[in-house]
């Protein structure tokens, strides 16, 4: 066979190799970070009820049984974090800590998310995973002696 008829051959089958490759589908980009913003409430009974300003959205929530057994609330801590899907992150607490993961975004405007809250003795308290509105606060907490109560509220956008 010629070198001219080889060269024919090598660049058709180079040509319509080239003409039959897929062409490379591009991942769809990383979801968006949700936004969430955790505070932790000492709760406690006491003669007259009382509030910190900040968590006046909260009051609604903190009216209702369980927490109605408590009438004077107390923000601890408050913390924002941007949580990835699928990635723990760790709020230290002033009473223990907790651990948050962000399974997804359902229905476009539902948080779907994983909750697990250790107390200052590292026992654990809540294992939890809700789907809740994004801007809803979902509200976590147990008691502790003398009836007072430790309390992790939370919200996410």
């Amino acid at each position: 066979m010629s070198s001219r008829l080889w060269i024919a051959c090598i660049a058709s089958l180079a040509l319509g190799g080239a003409a039959n490759a897929q062409p490379k589908k591009e991942s769809p980009p990383p979801p968006p970070p949700v936004s969430c913003e955790f505070m932790e409430i000492s709760a406690s009974s006491g003669a007259a009820a009382s509030m910190d300003a900040d968590l006046e959205k909260l009051k609604k929530k903190l009216k209702k049984p369980p927490f109605s057994s408590w009438n004077q609330f107390k923000l601890l801590m408050k913390a924002d974090k941007a949580l990835t899907r699928k990635r723990v992150e760790t709020i230290q607490l002033k009473m223990g800590k907790a651990e948050a993961t962000l399974l997804g975004i359902v229905n476009g405007s539902q948080v779907r998310l994983s909750i697990s809250i250790d107390d200052a003795a590292g026992k654990n308290f809540v294992n939890n995973t809700s789907t809740f509105a994004a801007g809803d606060y979902l509200v976590y907490g147990h008691s502790l002696p003398n009836n007072d109560g430790h309390l992790l509220a939370l919200t996410c956008k």
